[in-house]
């Protein structure tokens, strides 16, 4: 089971700061959406240099133009990048063919896909072979749980790995624990810590315990 943390209402120094503590606790850093909305590009690059064996992920989330987006990423030094799973099947299998070209990763996002499509959906994106298929509860909608989403998932997914994230903490992370997920996504549970590293090993000991 692998850990990736996401910066995203952050700044670069102190997200900066806070992975290069953290990097021996980490699988993953997520640059995130808005975190990628407010810092150049090339800041992926920066945050590679200094986290070796730590993937960098670009939550680009695609929409449109799966390879060209998602080689701009991998060019700028990501080892993963986000595309939606409410997007075009052609954009996913074209960001999928990008990243296979450069030994890189695909995670796809399926934030907004109604439960009663899920299974459906992550059925079908799961034949692409993908890296990741993330449940994603949306930071907007506080009382959702992402329990049923990643029950659903599981039904479906076999060869990707299965993600959650959103809003995950050590309260979440115990209630979704039965469900097996490959890779757990905590934000703000760390970053916004009195005490970033103590937080981080509290959910690395309910990951392995």
């Amino acid at each position: 089971m692998e850990l990736q943390l996401a910066l995203d209402m952050i700044s670069f120094e102190k997200g900066l700061a806070i992975a290069r503590d953290l990097k021996d606790l980490i699988d993953v850093l997520e640059l995130g959406t808005p975190f990628s909305f407010v810092n150049p590009i090339s800041v992926i690059r920066h945050f590679k240099d200094n986290l070796p064996g730590v993937k960098i992920l670009s939550d680009f989330k695609i929409m449109d133009g799966g390879y060209i987006m998602s080689k701009l990423a991998f060019d700028a030094g990501a080892d993963i990048v986000t595309v939606s799973g409410r997007t075009w099947d052609i954009t996913i299998q074209e960001a999928i063919t990008a990243a296979k070209e450069r030994g890189k990763l695909i995670h796809v996002d399926m934030m907004g896909v109604p439960d009663d499509q899920l299974e459906n959906r992550c059925g079908k994106l799961d034949s692409f072979q993908p890296a990741y298929i993330g449940i994603h509860r949306a930071v907007s909608i506080k009382e959702s749980s992402p329990e049923c989403s990643l029950r659903l998932a599981r039904n479906m997914v076999k060869n990707a790995k299965l993600a959650v994230a959103g809003g995950i903490n050590c309260e979440t992370l115990r209630r979704i624990m039965p469900f097996k997920p490959d890779l757990v996504i905590v934000g703000t549970a760390i970053t916004s810590a009195g005490d970033p590293r103590g937080a981080a090993l509290e959910i690395r000991d309910i990951m392995e315990g």
